[in-house]
Parts: C-alpha cells; sequence; structure tokens
C-alpha cells in the first residue's frame, strides 16, 4: 500500500519521556516510507501541526493516547473530503487506542502496518466541540484518570498498572456517586444517581479495563456503560470483573447504545475524553460515523 505523502509527529514526552529515546528507531523503522518528521515541543503542538497539514495523505502519531488524541482533533480541522488518514506508531502508557484499531504492540510490527495495512473508517464521537476516537466517561472514572496523571509521573508506573493504582486510590478515598440528567438519543431528560458513565467505541479504557467489551468502533453506535451507586467492598468484589470484561450481567451494571447522550449536572462534574480530564456542568455527545479512515492491518482474505 502506497502511503502516499506522509507526515509523522513524534511526541517525546509520551511514556515518561521514553518516547524521546525511540526517535532514531522510528527513523530506522520507517526508512522505506518517504515521510517529513515533526518532534512535538509542548501540548496542543499536535493538533497544531496536525491542522496544519493539508498537503498530506496520512498523519502518523507516535505517541500514546494522548498523542493521537490530539492529532485526531487535528485531523477533523480539514474537510471530510480531504482529511489525511490516520497511522499510529504506540509507545505510550495507555495504548487503548492501539487495541481499539488494531495495530501491534510491537513498534517494529506496527510500522511493518503502514507499509502493509490497509485503510479503514472508523467512527470518531464529539464532545463540547472535542473529538474523540475511543472514550468518554463522567464520574468516578475521571477522578482516576486524574489520579493517574499525577500517579504516571511520581511512581513512573504505566498501562493498566497505572490507572488500577489509580483506581485504588478513588475507591479507598474518593468513592462517591453523581447526581445527574441523562438524555438519549434526542428524548426526555431522566434522573439518575451513578458512579460511572462510559461512553465509548473502543472496548477498553484506562491501559485495558474492558468496560465496553462488546463495542465495534465502526458500527455507527456508542456502547455506553453506568455503573450505579456501590460500596467499597461491592465495588473491590467487582473489580476483577471489571477489569476483565465479565461485569455486563451485574444488577448495579446498565448496559446500552445510542448515537447521542447529553449529560448535565448541577455543579461541574469530572469527566474524560480520550484520558485527557474535563470540568464541566454538561456534556453534548453525538455519533459521527465512518468519521476518519485509519491504517490498520490488513485483513484476511
Amino acid at each position: 500500500m502506497s502511503l502516499g505523502r506522509t507526515l509523522v509527529i513524534i511526541n517525546p514526552e509520551a511514556k515518561h519521556g521514553e518516547t524521546a529515546a525511540l526517535i532514531p528507531v522510528v527513523e530506522q523503522l520507517l526508512g522505506s516510507i518517504p515521510h517529513d518528521l515533526e518532534i512535538t515541543t509542548h501540548t496542543g503542538h499536535a493538533a497544531e501541526l496536525t491542522a496544519a497539514a493539508g498537503d498530506y495523505d496520512v498523519v502518523v502519531a507516535v505517541g500514546g493516547d494522548g498523542t493521537v488524541h490530539e492529532v485526531l482533533n487535528g485531523l477533523m480541522a480539514h474537510p471530510a473530503g480531504s482529511r489525511p488518514a490516520l497511522g499510529l506508531l504506540p509507545t505510550g502508557s495507555g495504548n487503548d487506542t492501539r487495541r481499539t484499531l488494531g495495530v501491534p504492540t510491537e513498534l517494529a510490527e506496527a510500522a511493518v502496518v503502514l507499509g502493509t495495512g490497509e485503510r479503514k473508517r472508523f467512527d470518531v464521537g464529539v464532545c463540547n466541540g472535542v473529538y474523540f476516537n475511543n472514550s468518554f466517561a463522567a464520574g468516578l472514572d475521571a477522578k482516576v484518570t486524574a489520579t493517574a496523571v499525577e500517579y504516571k509521573v511520581t511512581t513512573k508506573r504505566s498501562g493498566l498498572w497505572l490507572y488500577l493504582t489509580a483506581l485504588l486510590h478513588v475507591l479507598f478515598h474518593d468513592l462517591g456517586s453523581f447526581p445527574v440528567r441523562i438524555s438519549f438519543d434526542g428524548q426526555a431528560p431522566a434522573d439518575y444517581d451513578t458512579l460511572i458513565i462510559a461512553v465509548t467505541q473502543g472496548r477498553t479504557y484506562g491501559g485495558g479495563f474492558f468496560i465496553t467489551p462488546d463495542a465495534i468502533p465502526d458500527d455507527g453506535v456508542f456502547d455506553v456503560c453506568m455503573i450505579d451507586p456501590l460500596s467499597l467492598t461491592q465495588a473491590l468484589m467487582r473489580l476483577p470483573f471489571v477489569i476483565m470484561g465479565k461485569h455486563t450481567k451485574m444488577k448495579p451494571v446498565h448496559m446500552s447504545r445510542h448515537t447521542s447522550i447529553v449529560v448535565e449536572c448541577d455543579r461541574p462534574m469530572p469527566a474524560q475524553i480520550d484520558g485527557e480530564v474535563l470540568f464541566e456542568p454538561r456534556y453534548e455527545i453525538e455519533m459521527l460515523p465512518a468519521a476518519i479512515e485509519c491504517i490498520v492491518p490488513r485483513a484476511p482474505r
């Protein structure tokens, strides 16, 4: 597969700054693929570079979910008819987007996918004007994400272990539900008291928690998981099942599918979009079917 004109954007700060040491490796792996290379210097830089990449056919994000999130938002600034495709070399901590797209974990294997894979269209979500390709979640999950940001620096942990450590801290110190009003698919809003509301396209978030194990990222609908308030003991008993995606039939868990969701709270409510923390009293979430083209492993024929 010919990529066409390719821009590679590397976030050297991904995974505690370890990606900086991989820049020569990335250059060597992409040696046979003509490309231009940009290295980000500040938060938002990847989005800026991508938004200005109108002459490119492909933009490759080298980093973690935060880097992909920025590149996605830059890509969505381009008209649909001339929007570059998204490629991924995962070097971050959580790498849930890698799982959603089916891109290999190993950097060398992911580079091979760029040269030999195929282009496939995936859905994109938008929340309050911010685009996401994997997940939105409000409530306890956002508290965990914020704690994980701190722990990522102080403990140097990554992936599932990082988010599990953050989750246990929140469960023991800040386990509380949120009274919210939610409207699904334009229907009249209803009141809920919920611990978590997760709206996803991918099966995992938080570095590997299978929160919506049946989600399909190109079916045009969000998978939604809501969890009723739980005591600490109840939460700890159910945690292993959530990690493995075996929680969907439990009584406090409510699974559904929708194309739009509006979440309102009387006070600002913590939320996360692809791991980026938000704090707003209202979240308007909409599905954009097949809005982005991504480079993924070629399907068996």
